[in-house]
């Protein structure tokens, strides 16, 4: 079993108190507040000196015969002539797998939704 748990991002900093809060998703209900002393760094692995750690990556959902992946969050977007494209991050894939897909494409999906409402 882990001993911890997370990453999880921090929301706010009580140098005063030397607590933390940190956003966690999973756990609605939990008190959100915790002393630095309980809090550790995320450092991510490395995955050419501890290849036995890596995580498996999520295969594709089969929706109609198609291959989907589970959208996580949109990171950024531009405006490509009259439309505009974003740049989407999937669950269970690094940084380095996030793709620029058009806006035509991201019909009825709630990380798009959520992604306008954060910026007005």
């Amino acid at each position: 079993m882990p001993r911890f748990d997370g990453p999880y991002e921090v929301t706010g900093v009580h140098p005063k108190a030397s607590t933390v809060s940190i956003d966690v998703p999973t756990q609605p209900n939990a008190y959100p507040t915790y002393h630095t002393e309980n809090i550790k760094p995320f450092i991510p692995n490395d995955n050419e000196k501890y290849p036995s750690r890596t995580l498996a990556e999520p295969g594709p959902i089969m929706v109609d015969g198609v291959e989907e992946y589970t959208v996580e969050r949109i990171v950024a977007h531009r405006k490509i002539g009259r439309g505009y494209q974003y740049r989407v991050k999937f669950v269970g894939w690094g940084p380095e797998h996030e793709r620029w897909i058009a806006g035509r494409e991201m019909e009825d999906i709630e990380a798009l939704d959520q992604y306008k409402a954060n910026m007005l």
